[in-house]
């Protein structure tokens, strides 16, 4: 299957390419072509369950059967010439790079098993190519990957000793245990088909992605994003050159934050109107639809910056320690949305524009806005549009109004939606998941820890006074102390009251399985060890019932409103 000029790829008409069906065998066996990912391209990423697919996939081939394992955009590396001709791949390395990490695993079965011949052939043939250099025949990788990677890469196309962690050892050492024999490697080569489709520049591949995802074709946003701004300036190599360079230094700052949801909260704290991480691709196309090239330069260079103050409020590594601190009790309160908000103010913070006080106080608003929003089961996805409006209402020329403007916005949703009397009454009623670091805190704060001390939420469970089991022995003992109420109406009040807050507790995590399911007076030696002080007053109470229960969440009603109070 050949397109030229105009070509018909899955019902899509593309003018600008030249695709091949081949299988991996013409593939990889061409001496005279070798590829390498460009600097831009993602680090290697296919895991377990992407391997899992192709080795299944590739395996269960009957006799007639061809895998379609896909498609590989590439671009050329300069005319055409003798010797080594170098392609970029500018999409499909996940793809390409698996295939010859399962190739080296079939050579070295092969070699361990005494089959030299076979072993060289994998290597000479596919894994490297030769070019006559110098007076003398260099050996070229057939692929070579991208800054992070390629060391490794290369380590397993040897077959040298892997001295270290990485994800390209682990699907080497993955392919090596799934493959029974070396006689794989003809199912893999001779059975499998992948379209090369030579895109001849930058320009042309970006439209490609642009195309293909316009048909329903799965690429992350962030990729598509980078896709569209490299195509944007891939007229000027400088400015292409810097906007790569500016794309990298920002994905290294956020690859382990989730990038989409990273640019997602850009565009929110920059651009009016709310934006999902499915509509980030469109939104930002949209929004630089007019752009020119200098200004797709500013707009990468911006979000780089931006990427640096992400980075610090996850890693909280601002200057000063008080803005560290709360963002840290910000991260158990599970504020993510705030984050937004945070990218536009934390740059007058770093240019010393914003004082350090008026920062942590900023801080502490967002804390007792979501602390009563989640109690009160109000709406996450409300969220964005709140802060959205903040950051685009804000006076950008004077940070001296930032407290005030931010705390009339606050006040305008907290006596709409969780004023006092709505926050206590959900304080005391509802039921709090156990799990979630959020009620951890919330347990934290209220046994009024010092000022300097902090919560290692590792180290610390939530206990169920009433245990999460109801065991016989407990239904029995509330019998005792509950004398009008028989199993079934004690199963039923118990299911209301398990998980409200009044009934749980903070422990150092190693107490919890040793408190299990034992009755009340039997924990209260474990309880009076506590370093936190609501769990260590469990020993004042004489019995533990759906009363004291119902006590302990109205006292705890009042603290929380005095911790969390808005006024």
């Amino acid at each position: 299957m050949k397109y030229e000029n105009i070509n018909n790829f899955g019902g899509i008409i593309l003018a600008f390419i030249d695709a091949n069906e081949v299988k991996l065998q013409t593939l990889l066996s061409n001496a005279q072509e070798a590829y390498e990912v460009p600097l831009y391209q993602r680090p290697y990423a296919w895991v377990k369950d992407n391997w899992d697919d192709i080795f299944d996939d590739i395996i269960s081939l009957n006799d007639d059967d061809i895998h379609f394992l896909g498609s590989i955009v590439v671009v050329p590396e300069g005319e055409h010439k003798l010797g080594i001709n170098y392609y970029q791949v500018v999409d499909g390395q996940q793809r390409l790079a698996t295939v010859l990490i399962w190739l080296c695993a079939l050579r070295d079965i092969a070699k361990e098993k005494g089959n030299n011949d076979l072993s060289n052939y994998i290597t000479e043939t596919f894994l490297f190519a030769k070019q006559w250099k110098g007076g003398k025949q260099d050996k070229i990788p057939k692929l070579k990957l991208g800054e992070l990677d390629n060391d490794a890469f290369q380590i397993v196309l040897e077959g040298k000793k892997q001295k270290c962690e990485h994800l390209i050892f682990t699907c080497h050492e993955f392919f090596k245990s799934k493959s029974l024999s070396e006689d794989l490697w003809q199912n893999l080569i001779n059975k499998v088909s992948i379209v090369h489709m030579n895109a001849f520049n930058h320009f042309n591949a970006f439209r490609l992605f642009e195309t293909l995802n316009d048909r329903g074709l799965e690429l992350s946003g962030a990729d598509l994003i980078k896709n569209l701004l490299l195509m944007k300036v891939a007229s000027n190599e400088t400015l292409f050159q810097d906007t790569i360079n500016e794309w990298n230094e920002m994905y290294q700052k956020v690859r382990d934050k989730e990038p989409v949801k990273f640019i997602r909260r850009y565009m929110l704290s920059n651009y009016k109107g709310r934006i999902s991480d499915k509509k980030l691709y469109e939104g930002v196309r949209k929004k630089l639809e007019d752009a020119t090239p200098p200004e797709i330069l500013e707009f990468i260079k911006d979000l780089n910056k931006s990427a640096t103050i992400y980075k610090k409020i996850f890693e909280t590594t601002f200057i000063s320690k008080k803005v560290n601190k709360a963002l840290k009790e910000l991260h158990l309160v599970e504020v993510a949305p705030s984050y937004t908000l945070l990218l536009k103010i934390m740059p007058y913070l770093e240019r010393q524009e914003l004082n350090e006080i008026d920062m942590v106080t900023i801080m502490k608003m967002v804390e007792i806005f979501h602390i009563r929003w989640g109690v009160c089961s109000q709406s996450t996805s409300r969220l964005d549009q709140i802060y959205n409006g903040i950051c685009m209402g804000l006076p950008s020329a004077n940070p001296n109004e930032f407290v005030s403007f931010i705390k009339s916005k606050f006040d305008s949703e907290i006596k709409s939606n969780v004023d006092d009397e709505v926050f206590k009454r959900n304080f005391i009623n509802r039921s709090f998941n156990p799990s979630d670091s959020r009620t951890k805190f919330i347990l934290w704060k209220l046994s009024e820890p010092t000022g300097e001390t902090f919560i290692n939420i590792t180290e610390v469970e939530t206990e169920h006074i009433l245990p999460q089991t109801l065991s016989d022995d407990w239904v029995d003992y509330l019998k005792t102390n509950l004398n009008n109420l028989n199993k079934h109406q004690i199963i039923a009040l118990y299911e209301e009251n398990k998980g409200r807050i009044g009934n749980l507790a903070i422990i150092k995590g190693e107490w919890n399985r040793i408190m299990s399911n034992r009755l009340f007076k039997d924990k209260s030696i474990d309880y009076e060890k506590s370093e936190f002080a609501r769990t260590k007053e469990l020993i004042n109470y004489k019995r533990w019932t759906f009363n004291e229960i119902n006590e302990r969440c109205k006292l705890f009603s009042k603290m929380a409103l005095d911790i969390w109070n808005w006024s």
